[in-house]
């Protein structure tokens, strides 16, 4: 069932700890985990915060909240996440970003304490699952311009798709992002391929090319995941009805 409420950030300084720590677990644990199993680094919202997709041996790795879950054949193990390096060597890998991928948006040191907020994981864990769901919404109303998969990048610590439409004026990334140094707090975002009319105010972002709807205008919301895709929907509306 897809979830149908938020929940509020109490503290946004605790918030945006919890957030950079959880970044990077999913740069420095989980992406080597996906890494050593096919090469890909990709990762996807799971009920109670991220995780890998299924791997080759039947295994997933995932962050519930505070902790790390490996999901087994034989059963599942779990581990208080406390530092990268015990995270890594609890699932099997060795710490930080495979060397030659990307530069890594976040910092890697193996045995520095991971600062988590049970209640701020919890925050996270809920936007993750309400913008995907809504966003897989999205995506089956625009089958016909090709979108991608619905990726959780560790990177950027974002989930999005694109679209792949002929009009290259109408290409865009649709997706959720738990927040960055741009714009604190969780906000979904349109980010057109090419530039947009500066003068309408839809296009309001401030850090990229594009659109946001902050989550403070979702919380209060009867149901925030219509919200979403009503957002998303009027974007790909002004992007498909250019002049």
């Amino acid at each position: 069932m897809t979830p149908t409420t938020l929940l509020p950030i109490t503290d946004l300084d605790t918030y945006i700890a919890t957030c950079d720590a959880l970044h990077r677990v999913a740069e420095h644990v989980l992406a080597p985990v996906r890494y050593a199993d096919d090469r890909g680094i990709r990762l996807t919202a799971h009920p109670g915060g991220f995780g890998t997709p299924p791997l080759s041996d039947g295994r997933r790795v995932r962050v519930d909240r505070t902790t790390i879950v490996i999901d087994a054949l034989d059963g599942t193990k779990t581990a208080e996440l406390d530092t990268i390096g015990s995270a890594a060597a609890f699932v099997g890998v060795e710490p930080g970003l495979p060397s030659g991928l990307y530069q890594p948006a976040t910092s890697f040191v193996a045995d520095a304490p991971l600062l988590l907020d049970a209640q701020s994981a919890a925050v996270l864990a809920a936007w993750y699952a309400l913008t995907a769901g809504a966003i897989e919404r999205f995506a089956a109303e625009v089958a016909d311009a090709s979108p991608s998969a619905l990726v959780l990048w560790p990177e950027h610590f974002d989930q999005a798709i694109s679209t792949e439409d002929a009009d290259e004026r109408a290409r865009a990334n649709y997706g959720a992002s738990p927040g960055d140094k741009g714009h604190p707090e969780p906000y979904v975002y349109v980010g057109p391929w090419s530039p947009v009319d500066p003068a309408d105010p839809f296009w309001n972002a401030t850090h990229f090319n594009g659109a946001v709807l902050p989550m403070s205008a979702l919380v209060s919301s009867a149901n925030p995941a219509d919200d979403v895709l009503a957002f998303l929907r009027a974007g790909r509306q002004k992007l498909t009805n250019r002049p």
